[in-house]
């Protein structure tokens, strides 16, 4: 019998949201592995407090939930966080994206993740274990699942020795000013690379973007701004290098940097504490603009090193695979169901995997 999961996320794609262009190919790749998923969408998960989109999910015809966490779509709203402790007969997944950006007077907005849902998914081990330190009484299974690319790889495209590209929502803070630094730096330096700005704007920060644009452009800077999937995906096979300057650091959790990635790319970045090592050893490091110039101008030049790069970049393509996450996830799915029925109680209201099934998964 097939399974059918509820996927409840603020925003869908064509909405400019990375957890929601996520969400949407989760789904299409649970399709492929005999599950069943029902897309739901609300407008009321965007209000403080909405009874009916909590009532349209215990509704729903489905053999549990899962939520996607946070989204742009949502808000501030306590919605999506009281599904856990509304939802009857079911068990409740919740996938946390951005946990430890929250700040701490958002703690309350987790609790019901913690205390109710029958696993949380997180894309990190740190997050994982930050979550754990902080509800250290929490019930259910905790569990790693890196995400993939929600872009696909281009075949067939013709690399441009020297394009450095910077790809992601142009928003603040998501270091793209750093990267515009970079264009300039090069504008006022002779030198063979060129820049390339991949984008989509979010309608809540058009004016930020036309900012951005603006100054993109002065520097010379080739704009590619709101593509399908597919055109970007191109578009990045056609660069050498990424330059992705993530604030906090390169992390597993960036869809960018696994876009980049999977599609061939150089990547240059920032490596933080929350840096595995893994991809540590598939970027180069450049804490500033500066430091990015001279390290592209070096791989510009050198092809024996430049290749070592990119070998190092291909091995950790695996690491993004679509149809790996999504068995995990059908795995989850149906060991909760499996014991949801073997113990005849609510899967929700009490840990629902062995130790040893928790760390298989975790594996």
């Amino acid at each position: 019998m097939m399974t059918t999961a509820l996927m409840v996320s603020g925003s869908w794609p064509p909405q400019a949201c990375g957890v929601g262009d996520y969400t949407e190919r989760l789904c299409c790749e649970l399709e492929q592995n005999d599950i069943a998923v029902v897309r739901f969408a609300n407008d009321g998960l965007s209000r403080p407090y909405s009874a009916g989109a909590v009532r349209h999910v215990n509704e729903a015809d489905c053999d549990l939930v899962h939520i996607q966490y946070p989204t742009a779509g949502y808000g501030r709203s306590f919605t999506p966080s009281a599904l856990p402790s509304q939802v009857r007969g079911k068990p409740v997944v919740v996938t946390l994206h951005e946990y430890s950006s929250f700040r701490w007077y958002r703690r309350p907005w987790f609790a019901p993740f913690a205390r109710r849902c029958a696993a949380r998914i997180f894309t990190t081990d740190e997050e994982r274990e930050l979550f754990a330190d902080r509800f250290p009484t929490r019930n259910g299974i905790d569990l790693t699942i890196e995400i993939a690319s929600n872009i696909p790889v281009a075949a067939g495209a013709t690399r441009r020795l020297g394009r450095v590209s910077y790809f992601g929502l142009i928003a603040p803070n998501k270091g793209i000013e750093a990267f515009l630094d970079l264009c300039e730096t090069a504008c006022a330096t002779p030198n063979d690379l060129t820049f390339e700005l991949i984008g989509a704007v979010p309608d809540q920060h058009r004016r930020y973007a036309e900012a951005i644009l603006q100054r993109a452009s002065a520097c010379k800077a080739l704009l590619s701004i709101d593509l399908s999937n597919e055109a970007v995906a191109k578009r990045l096979a056609a660069s050498t290098f990424a330059y992705l300057p993530f604030p906090d650091g390169a992390s597993a959790k960036r869809g960018t940097l696994a876009a980049a990635i999977v599609n061939g790319l150089i990547v240059v970045t920032r490596h933080t504490p929350i840096t595995p090592e893994w991809v540590r050893s598939a970027t180069l490091e450049a804490k500033t603009p500066a430091e990015a110039m001279q390290v592209l101008t070096r791989l510009q030049q050198d092809g024996p090193q430049r290749e070592a790069a990119a070998k190092r970049s291909a091995l950790a393509a695996s690491r993004f695979r679509w149809d790996a996450i999504a068995q995990r996830h059908a795995d989850l799915y149906r060991n909760l169901l499996s014991s949801s029925a073997d113990s005849g109680r609510d899967a929700a209201s009490a840990p629902t995997a062995s130790a040893a099934y928790e760390s298989r998964l975790a594996s």
